[in-house]
């Protein structure tokens, strides 16, 4: 009788197990950073997808958004504990290659988010294609042209604060705009300078285009962080009238810049919709399912028209 019970028991003990119910299904989930308001969106967003999905997500990122090292580290620290797939917004589009390759010999599927790996050194490491999810750069700057040149009457000067040198994202944002305001006759790009994502280095720069280009009309910042950089530096000359800013990512802080009558708009590139897919492709493939090898999030300009309809949006994932 005691040999039947214990027999029972053993069963039921390991039935879970053979089920796969046992095991919890863990993402590693790595921003660029957590001090951007984008990325903060982005990760509430892919908690809220992994908690429907029964899933679990390990989240964690580096100081700054030039932290390729740091995230090479976490990217490795994850691969040694064996989660079952790793979402990434890279910091640099070539430096994580190592990592790449590391997580492919563990047999660990990657998801890529918002800043693209390099195709061609993915191609030269050996691997095959990273799945991407994210806007299209170029296309969402190009609109932020468009709207300058209305903004300007397409005449004057122009100045681009421009992302980290070597991301993909931060060519992908400079030609569009100036491909657009480039072919105005009367539109002058008179300065393109990085600010590296920051605020601090928004404002510093700005204040150095601002002294050396006194007639300047309009300031594209490759993202929000140094468009409101950008105003500030503004705001301490006086030039609120004179000197127009867009920026692009449409963070929590630039939208309220924007209700204040500051910041003139930005690009909104959906960071929630990459966190989602982002959680729900990893479960995907996981389960060795095919997974497309470029999902495109929206572009939209938001400025004070759409402004409250937007930040309505937003409110669902904080």
């Amino acid at each position: 009788m005691r040999k039947w019970v214990v027999g029972i028991l053993i069963v039921l003990i390991a039935l879970p197990v053979s089920l796969g119910l046992a095991k919890t299904t863990t993402i590693g989930f790595i921003p660029m950073t957590l001090s951007n308001e984008y990325f903060i969106t982005m990760v509430n967003a892919a908690k809220q997808e992994a908690k429907k999905l029964g899933v679990k997500l390990i989240i964690q990122a580096g100081q700054r958004h030039g932290s390729a090292e740091e995230q090479m580290r976490i990217m490795e620290t994850m691969i040694a504990h064996h989660v079952n797939a790793i979402c990434i917004v890279p910091s640099s589009s070539q430096g994580l290659i190592p990592a790449l390759r590391k997580a492919k010999k563990a047999g660990i599927p990657v998801i890529n988010l918002d800043t693209r790996f390099d195709p061609k050194a993915v191609k030269a490491a050996g691997l095959k294609v990273v799945p991407f999810i994210g806007t299209n750069n170029y296309y969402g700057a190009q609109i932020a042209g468009w709207f300058a040149l209305a903004i300007t009457g397409a005449k004057g000067e122009v100045a681009i604060l421009t992302g980290i040198a070597g991301q993909q994202n931060t060519a992908d944002r400079r030609n569009g705009f100036y491909d657009v305001v480039s072919k105005a006759s009367g539109i002058k790009v008179v300065a393109e300078q990085t600010a590296n994502w920051e605020v601090e280095q928004g404002y510093n720069v700005t204040q150095t285009i601002l002294r050396a280009h006194p007639n300047l009309r309009l300031i594209f910042a490759s993202n929000d962080n140094m468009a409101l950089g950008a105003i500030r530096a503004i705001k301490a000359v006086k030039k609120q009238k004179k000197v127009v800013v867009i920026g692009y990512d449409a963070i929590p802080a630039a939208l309220d810049s924007i209700e204040a009558g500051e910041l003139a708009g930005t690009i909104a590139q959906f960071p929630a919709e990459m966190g989602i897919l982002g959680v729900r492709y990893s479960v995907d493939a996981i389960k060795g399912k095919k997974i497309p090898s470029y999902v495109q999030t929206p572009s939209e300009l938001i400025f004070k028209y759409n402004v409250k309809a937007f930040k309505k949006y937003l409110s669902q994932f904080k």
